[in-house]
């Protein structure tokens, strides 16, 4: 009787002459363009803090609470969660048109060109992440796709997608 080789423990299971994966993250491309984009605001709210924090207290506060929205908001992005891609979505889309509201009354009240500017930067900044958010790679990734008929869908039956529902086939998960 001959005896079984002796396995090594240290070897691959798949051998060695197939290719390695070229997925190098599990997190899609969109998504991380949206995190970056989400820090890039945070960074340029905190800048603005710098820049027109400290003369007006009024506005001093109201800059560090938005720099901290973004920034947490955009950290929660790489949690595999539809309510946090939903609240995301809500709350970029939301800052993304109070920044050209913002930017246009800085126009019609002749206020300095940086405000114009700031406004025009927050508004571009946030559309950016919103329409990010909306790819399909990135509804797939917080578990937007019917367990039923496998169709990538945003159909919540609540705000915050919590309980979701397919468009196509009905289906509640």
């Amino acid at each position: 009787m001959s005896e079984p080789q002796d396995s090594n423990p240290f070897t691959s299971p798949h051998g060695d002459d197939q290719p390695s994966s070229p997925e190098l993250s599990s997190i899609p491309g969109p998504l991380a363009v949206a995190v970056l984009l989400g820090l890039l605001l945070t960074a340029w709210q905190i800048g603005e803090f710098f820049v027109i924090g400290y003369t007006d207290t009024s506005q001093q506060f109201s800059l560090l609470l938005g720099a901290a929205f973004s920034c947490l908001i955009s950290l929660g992005l790489v949690a595999r969660s539809s309510p946090t891609w939903a609240a995301a979505r809500f709350y970029f889309l939301f800052h993304g048109i109070m920044a050209v509201g913002f930017c246009v009354m800085a126009f019609v009240f002749l206020k300095p060109p940086l405000a114009i500017v700031s406004g025009l930067v927050q508004a571009g900044l946030c559309l950016a992440i919103f329409s990010a958010l909306g790819r399909e790679s990135v509804r797939k990734y917080h578990r937007l796709q019917c367990p039923h008929c496998d169709y990538v869908n945003t159909g919540g039956d609540d705000l915050l997608c919590f309980q979701r529902r397919c468009t196509r086939c009905g289906f509640r998960w």
